[in-house]
């Protein structure tokens, strides 16, 4: 059917003050160190008898925070300090103003690695140094490590003992402390907290929760930088409860505040369509999700309230859907993503001759209308899964030429050199296993409220009416064509009509060959008018002669579904929807 047309203060900042060292350069002026949870003081810190100013960090705050371009000088030192654990210790630079040294020492305190880490003028940065099996970590002016005769398999000897007090360093985690009452006395460490682990990298971006021995009050922080860029997460794979609060800057620019939260919620069974997905608000710096069921309700945590991030954290990065590593066993597959009409077409035209080691990911949203035209010679290997993380290949077809249709309960079909045979376990890459359908949800509830709502999903259990996936139509074309030629639509299934402002619309037939039903909404996201059946025109039906379908009212959206739909899901004149917000245009 168409359209009848008628800044705030950085941490790093503080850090520097903190220690009374110089961003670039020697040069440096003598300041008091800041109060926990900022700064911890600077101590004397001996190493084979010579001694250093030394920061030493146990959290992965400090640790962040130290790592993060900090200038040192002469008998200057910064010790990183780790608790015993099974993945290697890794320190992550963004840009050195001057070179340094990096010495790893083990537990029984002997030399594991010497390395040198160059000024960002001579050098690309991020780079990362890692050693399994560290527990200290000393970082020291260049050149430093020969004058202490430090060397690999030698002892290192520190007064205090550093590696006594690694046995109480923490691990991977970053702090974060939630400021119930907002007085100028509170302290940080007096507030409830959780602690979470930082993830930066795409992968692990993408992994998020899933896979991790998390108890209550852990979990994951996903830098967001706060571009105002919209931001959502699922919990998929996601086992048990969780609590989760998106974070920005307060309006004053000085702090950060809670700018949604949600608790107790949890991954449900199903198809991925059937997975919620929550939503940030545009300016949204950090999300925080957490192991836990009540955890704002219990600590009185409301919308609005500031927190404090102990520790530096930057942007997260993205996955490349254009290099997605698939192993089976020790094989490796190089895929790319085809997940639009377009691009599984040209991914199935290629399938026959795709080069050794190279592969396509095609994904659907919905494993039960996988069907498909290919060519002769695919080699086509359906990827199953049990909604829980664990990845299988189900059958594999070697296309004689014509329709496939797919018997996989899999979103996913890969397609693989024509020779390639491989028996060991499937790892699918984290950036496959959370990616969500590419059509929208919108919801819709009986609730009253004034303005659209931004954070509803999923909403109460009690105002709920129904949830479907829609089709986009944004443009002037996009609204002129809507569903014609259309012969049927998927279940809960349709097309959002978005318009820049509120408006008189009127709709026709025009075009269409099944019978539809319409919905308009104003800008308050409150439906206005419903028309149950629209009825498809006979042919040669000419446009004088088409009914017209009236909003009676001012509209900024329209939802197109089978006809009846309105009614047999019990939604009615006066029912709410949630649009994502990353939908809802500036005026």
């Amino acid at each position: 059917m168409g359209r009848f047309v008628k800044p705030f203060l950085s941490l790093c900042a503080l850090l520097l003050a903190g220690l009374g060292l110089a961003a670039c350069g020697h040069e440096t002026e003598e300041v008091q160190p800041l109060a926990w949870p900022f700064m911890e003081n600077t101590s004397s810190v001996s190493i084979n008898g010579t001694s250093f100013s030394a920061y030493v960090a146990k959290t992965e705050a400090h640790r962040r925070r130290a790592q993060n371009g900090l200038a040192i000088k002469s008998k200057q030192a910064i010790a990183y300090l780790f608790p015993k654990q099974e993945d290697a210790p890794t320190l992550r630079f963004r840009g050195l103003p001057e070179a340094v040294d990096l010495v790893f020492v083990d537990g029984d305190g002997k030399v594991q690695m010497l390395e040198q880490v160059p000024a960002f003028s001579s050098a690309n940065f991020p780079r990362d140094y890692a050693c399994k099996g560290s527990r200290v970590v000393l970082q020291l002016p260049k050149g430093s490590a020969a004058e202490l005769k430090l060397e690999r398999g030698g002892a290192v000897k520190t007064e205090p003992d550093l590696l006594a007090q690694a046995n109480e360093a923490e691990g991977e985690f970053a702090t974060l402390f939630f400021i119930k009452n907002q007085r100028e006395d509170e302290k940080p460490e007096e507030a409830p907290f959780v602690k979470l682990t930082v993830l930066e990298e795409a992968e692990d971006v993408a992994r998020g929760m899933k896979d991790r021995d998390l108890k209550d009050g852990e979990g994951v922080l996903l830098p967001l930088g706060g571009s105002g860029k919209h931001h959502e997460f699922w919990l998929k794979e996601v086992q048990g409860k969780v609590c989760a609060c998106y974070i920005e800057r307060s309006q004053s620019g000085r702090g950060q505040v809670i700018s949604a939260l949600y608790e107790g919620i949890e991954a449900t069974a199903g198809s991925d369509l059937d997975q919620p997905v929550y939503y940030s608000p545009a300016a949204a710096t950090h999300l925080a999700i957490f192991k836990g069921s009540d955890f704002f309700t219990k600590n009185k945590i409301e919308k609005r309230s500031n927190v404090v991030i102990g520790g530096d954290a930057f942007s997260s990065e993205e996955p490349d859907y254009g290099k997605l590593e698939f192993k089976f066993g020790d094989v490796r597959l190089e895929a790319r993503l085809a997940d639009s009409d377009g691009e599984r077409e040209t991914a199935l035209a290629e399938a026959p001759s795709l080069k050794p080691g190279k592969a396509s990911l095609l994904a659907w949203d919905d494993a039960a209308f996988v069907k498909f035209s290919a060519p002769a010679g695919a080699n086509l290997w359906f990827i199953e899964t049990d909604g829980k993380g664990k990845y299988s290949v189900g059958e594999k077809v070697r296309t004689q030429g014509g329709e496939v249709k797919a018997t996989a309960k899999s979103r996913f079909v890969l397609a693989v050199p024509a020779d390639f045979d491989a028996a060991g376990a499937l790892t699918v890459p984290y950036a496959v296993r959370d990616l969500r359908p590419a059509l929208p949800a919108l919801v819709f509830y009986n609730a009253k409220q004034k303005d659209v709502v931004k954070d509803r999903w999923p909403g109460e259990k009690d105002s709920l009416r129904a949830r479907v996936h829609v089709e986009l139509a944004i443009t002037q074309a996009e609204q002129q064509r809507g569903l014609m030629y259309r012969e049927s639509l998927k279940p809960n299934h349709g097309m959002l009509f978005l318009y820049s402002e509120e408006e008189e619309m009127s709709y026709w037939m025009k075009n269409c060959r099944m019978n539809l039903s319409i919905a308009f909404v104003n800008e308050r996201g409150e439906i206005i008018k419903i028309h149950p059946v629209m009825k498809a025109p006979a042919a040669g039906t000419v446009d004088a002669e088409l009914e017209r379908y009236e909003s009676d009212g001012l509209a900024r959206f329209a939802i197109e579904m089978e006809e009846n739909w309105f009614e047999k899901n019990g939604v009615k004149v006066g029912d709410r929807i949630f649009i994502p917000p990353a939908l809802l245009k500036e005026k």
